[in-house]
């Protein structure tokens, strides 16, 4: 098991090292190159890709395997890794489910079909502010994720 972190828009980066280092749980963040910063050197591993459209996300379906946690608010690549069998949670710690992951992926495409035919006329608003509850909510769901994978594993190795 490992977290992955789609890192390019990421503000929690501090509360995703400290559940994972607290359960010794590898983390990746993946970034386009235009997103370094100092602040991603805690991470086990930091892979860098080109500053080209989809590039991290395609890195990051590389690199995921069935049982990781991926941090993710791309809810197409959110998609494609839970058909994997990875874990998804949201920037804002909100586990994400396949169901949630389809409702999310088709409100973007109506939104951005509504915004081309319009052509600036359609408003749609962004997130609001990140805040520290995002934070610690996001630190609290991996780490019972993180917990709820560690028993399953264990469940497996004993056979009961």
């Amino acid at each position: 098991m490992k977290i992955i972190v789609d890192a390019d828009a990421q503000p929690a980066r501090d509360a995703i090292l400290k559940a994972a280092k607290k359960h010794g749980i590898r983390t990746v963040f993946v970034m386009s190159t235009s997103h370094y910063s100092e602040k991603n050197s805690g991470a086990d591993e930091v892979i860098m890709v080109d500053n080209r459209k989809q590039e991290a996300d395609i890195k990051i379906m590389n690199v995921s395997e069935r049982g990781d946690i991926a941090i993710t608010q791309d809810t197409g690549l959110g998609l494609f890794l839970s058909g994997k069998g990875v874990t998804v949670i949201s920037q804002r710690g909100r586990l994400l489910s396949d169901a949630d992951l389809k409702v999310k992926n088709s409100i973007a495409a109506i939104e951005k079909k509504a915004m081309r035919k319009k052509r600036g006329k359609v408003r749609v608003h962004g997130p609001s502010a990140f805040k520290e509850e995002d934070s610690k909510r996001l630190e609290q769901i991996i780490e019972r994720v993180i917990v709820e994978g560690i028993e399953r594993d264990k469940t497996k190795e004993t056979g009961v």
